[in-house]
């Protein structure tokens, strides 16, 4: 039987990835374990076609990751096992932890790979000192065994009853005996990589990488390694993810197998050189977990979105049974007692367990108002409350109780998900919302040795974390209690320490902000400005806190241009200690405002069309606010001094500053200070010291009005000991004397300066490194009065190069030949609320950060950084309007890791200027092209524009964004492609072969207008319920053009409408009429 798996409905589990998925062994449960090291479990509430998964419990179960759940049997009964960084856990069904069992000692210091096999209770691991194996009921240190690791980096560890066998990067696959690691044999090192591994009987199934960046899948017989067995190729990628394989009873052959892949899943028949099948359209996302029921009938996959799906084998009924759980049988004779009379042998009626201690109850279920019982199966239980005899129907051994088994498939009541999460209360319909506000606090600490006692000092969590496509629905106001006035920036990169500056000159002075409202209002044609790309990040801040969007902005495009100019390239070297990573900071604090200032110095000699400076001397804007200028022997110096060091023998910082004055003056030149600049930025504590910024100063200088300045911000490291590189902070004054922590994305409420100090870890050394000082009368530059809380208006200024691309000319090798031509004659053509149909591809960048030093082992985050490709939009002002105004390729200069083509439509040479033959232009101009029509007040429409719009890298108010992929979706259900809604509803093929983003913009440009005559008809909501179950019915397939098995485009030659349903809205029915009818078939 060749039919692949039939899919049988899917739940989301959490925000995060799905690192594994297991059917457990004895009673009717699936689990699923998360990124943020979540352990959660599943049951089937309904047995129709797309079955109802309802959550059973769900618990924090580790500190990381969890890339493995194991059953071992610990004091009779199945235990879930799970490792986390030095220990390893056991837990009841429940949540209830039952056992905890340290790292044996002389073993390792930490677990990497971990294997667990469930009928010994051997477990085997990898770490710093190699392999280790130790049974896990063994308390001592008898049959503890480590053996050093000779092959390269392993990235891949399985174990089974006789053998344990690790994989390398190096393409060798070591065999050891499970209960001594004695060496069995092993297959050499070559060219490929080993990607994934599983092991059953003298049987060895690897999935590696080929030279030619596809996959293959070797088998190979423990009693001859010296060659595979069989190669399974023509897996279409270099990546999978997990190997696993199975037992197939109604197959040709038993022995077969899951492979997952970026594309899907695959299943391998062991005896076969191809797959048997593909996954086609099913797993639109990257498939991460996979696993196979005990009985062999029921399949699930886990993915990076979160989701998972269930699968049923084509021979099964229609109930999903996932374990080997047979229903008891009635007695036919059954004894009912309702005696306390002490047990005598031979009875088979209900008696007390008096081996278990009053307290405590020997089950996973609270112990509120039960009385243990042991219940000869099937009999009856004595109620606590009634003193009634209840039926028991399965046996289980508890008392009466209102919560069915979970084999109980059939029960009206679900169990009780959560009965050892003693915060989500005792109501059940509280439950899910409770649930949802303990995942907003589950961001752990990016080092993992940190004191908890940091608070809210300690390193986030990178904000990569969190799903893409899940980015914009994460409740990021969780962590920040003044949205309205401070925005968090993003830390999914080693470099983001950076941010601390940015903040200080975003927030500097409030509510005047003169920093802020200056890099406004500079342009220039530069490909890489610091000062431009500082711009953007400040306006996109706004925009953010005006709009109500999520508070969190992304600061990878100035990282990247960073690295590109050479002044601020260096910032971003490793460093190994305290001291070095204060005097990085320092240096940094010094390199961005020149940065900034040589920026706006070049608006001059680099003008952006007709663009004109806000004022005359807008060029020396920088210098003006941060600048010392000071004379010497006459002649007044025109390079500003940027900074003022504290003298680390002061006291005292106004002290150290009024000594600093007094000698500057009094230098031989008769170097004299000529003014004082509005912001002083203090660079404190260099090399040691506790020095701590006052909040304020007053300078006194003879014959000179005395200056009093306010405490703007204080940049403060944080480290665990000297050679700890540790984090940075800020405290930013936000209203009066009162400051706010700023750390990353998590902004706390304003308080007393006293009170954050209070607040700061005991255990960890802190410091003040960079204070920034203004001057209490210090007020926004004049031609920013009109902005308002929200960036200027630059429609004006952008606007031309919406027609004109001057910025792509120098990326282009013919620009007769790739310039774009834009169908309007101006750019006024453009009018407020027009529809502009927006599409982005994205490729992968592979992220080198320099920040990591090689020679050090740091665990980075798994996600990559997605970067702009492609933008396209079309213009629509009226219905069969559909002008194509932008469609650029972006310059790409850094290392692209993953073209992604199928889904993106970009292919190496695209992005290149010596080889592209792409409209190409500049990542700068297609953000400000993106700004000018957002000025415009226009309106976008799209499929998924909220990532769209992240990777732009721009600020979208909500009123102007109309997303299909929210209007066709109903809370709680599955969100649709927009293949499947291009097929369905519109009756048109797109994305098959490749992305193309004209085509997908022009698709939810007309999806927009179809969802309007809908709802104008008054029958949208009837076409939705018909759209979601012909949806569940077809597995949301939509088939190839050149499907085979697909129906032939002749064949709806004759519909004038959609597949779905005909244009002629009398065919329509009402949602209640439409449940009862009968769906045509995608397929």
């Amino acid at each position: 039987m060749n039919v692949h798996w039939k899919p049988r409905g899917g739940a989301q589990a959490s925000v995060g990835i799905i690192n594994a998925v297991e059917f457990d062994p004895d009673v009717e449960l699936l689990w699923v374990s998360d990124s943020f090291g979540r352990l959660m479990s599943f049951t089937t509430q309904s047995q129709t076609n797309t079955l109802t998964w309802t959550t059973y419990s769900s618990f924090l179960a580790s500190t990381r990751p969890i890339s493995g759940i194991f059953f071992l049997p610990l004091g009779g009964e199945k235990i879930v096992t799970v490792a986390d960084h030095n220990v390893i856990r056991g837990y009841k069904r429940g949540g209830a932890l039952f056992m905890c069992r340290s790292l044996p000692p002389q073993s390792q210091d930490y677990i990497e790979l971990f294997q667990a096999h469930g009928e010994t209770g051997v477990v085997s691991f990898t770490g710093n000192a190699g392999l280790t194996r130790f049974s896990i009921g063994n308390e001592g240190n008898d049959g503890v065994v480590t053996v050093p690791l000779g092959e390269s980096k392993v990235v891949a560890l399985h174990q089974t009853e006789k053998w344990v066998v690790t994989g390398s990067i190096s393409g060798s696959i070591v065999v050891r005996d499970s209960s001594d690691l004695q060496l069995v044999g092993a297959v050499p090192s070559s060219r490929r990589r080993v990607l994934a591994m599983d092991a059953y009987d003298n049987t060895v199934v690897a999935a590696m990488v080929e030279r030619s960046m596809t996959s293959s899948v070797r088998v190979y017989d423990l009693r001859k390694l010296s060659e595979p067995v069989i190669t399974i190729g023509g897996i279409p990628s270099d990546s999978v993810s997990q190997l696993r394989r199975y037992r197939d009873s109604f197959g040709i052959s038993a022995d077969r197998a899951f492979v997952l892949t970026p594309c899907g899943f695959h299943i391998l028949q062991m005896d076969q050189t191809s797959p048997v099948f593909n996954s086609n359209g099913m797993v639109g996302d990257f498939c991460t977990s996979v696993s196979i029921s005990p009985n062999g009938m029921c399949a699930a996959i886990g993915n990076d979105k979160g989701y998972f799906i269930a699968l049923a084998h084509p021979a099964t009924r229609e109930d999903y049974v996932m374990s080997r759980f047979e229903q008891p049988r009635r007695p036919v004779n059954p004894v009912f007692t309702q005696s306390w009379a002490e047990k005598k042998e031979g009875d088979t009626f209900a008696f007390f367990d008096e081996s278990v201690p009053p307290a405590e109850l020997a089950s996973n279920w609270p112990p509120d108002n039960y009385m243990i019982l042991s219940v000869p199966a099937p009999t009856r239980c004595l109620s606590v409350e009634s003193r009634t005899i209840l039926q028991n129907r399965w046996g289980f051994l508890r008392a009466d109780s209102y919560l069915p088994d979970p084999k109980d498939k059939m029960a009206l009541n679900l169990p009780d998900p959560f009965p050892f999460n003693l915060e989500l209360g005792d109501d059940p319909a509280a439950v899910q919302g409770l649930l949802q506000e303990m995942k907003k606090n589950q961001k752990r600490r990016y080092f993992e040795f940190r004191d908890v006692a940091a608070g809210e000092y300690a390193p986030l969590e990178p904000a990569s974390h969190v799903c893409y496509s899940s980015h914009h629905r994460f409740d990021w106001e969780n962590y920040n209690a003044i949205p309205q006035e401070v925005v968090g920036l993003d830390n999914s990169f080693p470099e983001c320490w950076i941010t601390t500056l940015l903040q200080s000159l975003y927030l500097c002075h409030l509510p005047e902000c003169p920093v802020r409202k200056v890099l406004l209002h500079h342009l220039c044609t530069r490909e890489y400005c610091v000062a431009c790309e500082t711009s953007f990040i400040f306006a996109n801040m706004m925009m953010t806190s005006a709009s109500g969007l999520n508070p969190i902005v992304q600061v990878a495009n100035l990282i990247r241009t960073m690295y590109k100019v050479p002044a601020t390239a260096s910032l971003f070297e490793p460093v190994k200690s305290r001291d070095e990573a204060i005097k990085r900071m320092h240096t940094a604090q010094l390199t961005l405002l020149e940065a900034l200032h040589r920026g706006l110095q070049d608006e001059k000699a680099y003008p952006f069309m007709d663009h004109k400076p806000p004022c005359n001397d807008f060029e020396h804007s920088i210098a003006y606010l941060f600048g010392t200028e000071f004379s010497s022997g006459g002649r007044v110096h025109l390079e500003p001094q940027f900074y003022w060091d504290v003298p680390s023998s002061a006291l005292k910082v106004n002290e150290g500053l009024q000594h600093l004055l007094k000698q500057i003056e009094s230098y031989r030149d008769q170097v004299q200070i000529k003014r004082l600049p509005p912001i002083i930025v203090l660079r404190l504590n260099p090399e040691g010291g506790t020095l701590k910024p006052p909040r304020c100063l007053h300078i006194s200088r003879e014959a000179q009005e005395d200056s009093n300045y306010v405490l703007c911000s204080n940049i403060i490291h944080l480290s665990d000991d000297a050679d700890d590189p540790g984090s940075f902070v800020s405290h930013q004054r936000i209203l009066d004397d009162r400051f706010s922590l700023v750390n990353d994305y998590r902004v706390t409420a304003p308080m007393e300066e006293e009170e954050l100090e209070e607040s700061m870890p005991a255990f960890h050394s802190h410091r003040a490194v960079v204070a920034y000082y203004a001057l209490d009368k210090l007020t926004a530059p004049p031609y920013s009065l009109h902005d308002g809380n929200r960036p200027p208006n630059m429609f004006e200024v952008l606007g031309p190069l919406l027609v004109n691309d001057v910025l792509a000319k120098p990326l282009q090798r013919d620009p007769s030949a790739q310039r774009f031509k834009s169908p309007l004659a101006s750019f006024y053509e453009i009018k407020p609320n027009d529809l502009i149909a927006i599409d982005a591809e994205y490729v992968v960048l592979s992220w080198n950060s320099r920040c990591i030093d090689a020679g050090m082992e740091v665990k980075l985050s798994h996600k990559t950084h997605m970067a702009l490709a492609r933008l396209s939009c079309v213009l629509s002002s009226a219905p069969g309007d559909e002008r194509t105004i932008v469609d650029d390729y972006v310059h790409t200069p850094e290392v692209i890791e993953d073209y992604v083509t199928q889904y993106s439509g970009i292919h190496p040479g695209d992005l290149d200027p010596l080889k592209s033959t792409k409209c190409l232009t500049s990542r700068k101009a297609t953000y400000l092209k993106l700004r000018a029509l957002v000025d415009r007040g226009v309106i976008f429409v799209g499929h998924g524009l909220y990532q769209d719009f992240r990777v732009c890298n721009i600020a979208v108010p909500p009123e102007q964004i109309i997303d299909t992929l929210m209007m066709f979706h109903k809370p709680g259900g599955r969100y649709l492609s927009l293949r499947f809604l291009a097929y369905h509803v519109l009756g048109e093929r797109v994305q098959e072969d490749e992305h193309d983003s004209v085509e997908d913009a022009r698709t939810s440009l007309r999806l927009y207008r179809k969802y309007q005559q809908l709802v104008s008809e008054g029958t949208f909501d009837a076409v939705l319920d018909k759209l979601l179950a012909t949806g569940a019915e077809t597995s949301w397939y939509v088939p190839e053009g050149r499907d085979a098995f697909g129906a032939s485009p002749a064949l709806f030659a004759s519909i004038p409408g959609s597949l779905l349903f005909p244009e002629s809205p009398s065919t329509l029915v009402p949602a209640e009429a439409a449940k009862d009818d009968e769906f045509p078939s995608a397929s």
